[in-house]
């Protein structure tokens, strides 16, 4: 068994420990200060750009920057240059991969084997598609995303064969959805939440999945048989 620990959520998977996951923080919207302080402690943690805006507002410094500069201020930029303290990778503006694509390139490079992104969330659904899709990408790779998630919202990646049981400590989370990525999810199971599945089939071009409610004090229980799954926690609220 496995546990992804998030600041309100805890997830216990039935699948190979996951260890320590490395953290990337992207530039899509600023996860708060309140909820990095809690969640990159004891992390590893890479920037992609301008998600090195937000994690030295906290008070943190990544291990790793990677990415072209076009989003994060040029003195910022420079700051951690000088520091020494981090390994830099620029790349020019004008170039195939995104800068989250490069990071998890590098992770595979590396054999960092497990990440959870955030600084994912917010802006434009092209962005955030691609994030997503990248994501599954990584995985042909060997890097498996755990999570994308920050403040407001979270996406777990549930893989075939594997069965997850999520304990929300934050009421704040209010929206259980399902999203079938990458094709077909086949064997879905769903307990714990006001409408349940049973041996469900869900594929992206039928998403009746969503919008699901929680129940107080019971623990989601997720399963899917074949395919990846997205399981979605929101809160319901507006970024700042």
């Amino acid at each position: 068994m496995g546990e992804i620990v998030l600041p309100g959520v805890r997830a216990v998977v039935s699948a190979e420990e996951t260890g320590e996951p490395l953290a990337i923080v992207a530039g899509g919207r600023e996860p708060s200060p309140q909820w990095l302080r809690k969640f990159l402690p004891g992390k590893d943690l890479w920037c992609a750009d301008s998600g090195l805006i937000p994690c030295m507002k906290a008070g943190f410094t990544p291990s790793r920057l990677l990415g072209d500069g076009d989003s994060t201020p040029g003195a910022l930029w420079e700051k951690v240059v000088s520091a020494g303290t981090t390994a830099v990778e620029s790349f020019p503006a004008d170039k195939d991969y995104t800068d989250l694509q490069l990071a998890f390139f590098r992770a595979a490079g590396e054999e960092r084997r497990s990440v959870i992104v955030s600084g994912c969330w917010g802006g434009r659904f092209d962005h955030l598609w691609s994030a997503v899709h990248s994501a599954l990408w990584a995985a042909e790779r060997g890097v498996r995303v755990l999570a994308f998630a920050d403040h407001l919202e979270i996406l777990f990646l549930v893989y075939g064969g594997e069965e997850w049981i999520l304990e929300i400590t934050d009421v704040r989370y209010s929206v259980l959805s399902l999203l079938p990525l990458g094709g077909e999810c086949g064997g879905v199971f769903l307990e714990g939440t006001k409408w349940t599945l049973n041996n469900a089939v869900l594929v992206p071009w039928r998403p009746f999945a969503v919008s699901n409610s929680l129940r107080e004090k019971e623990k989601p229980r997720i399963s899917v048989r074949e395919g990846i799954l997205g399981v979605y926690l929101g809160t319901g609220e507006k970024a700042d």
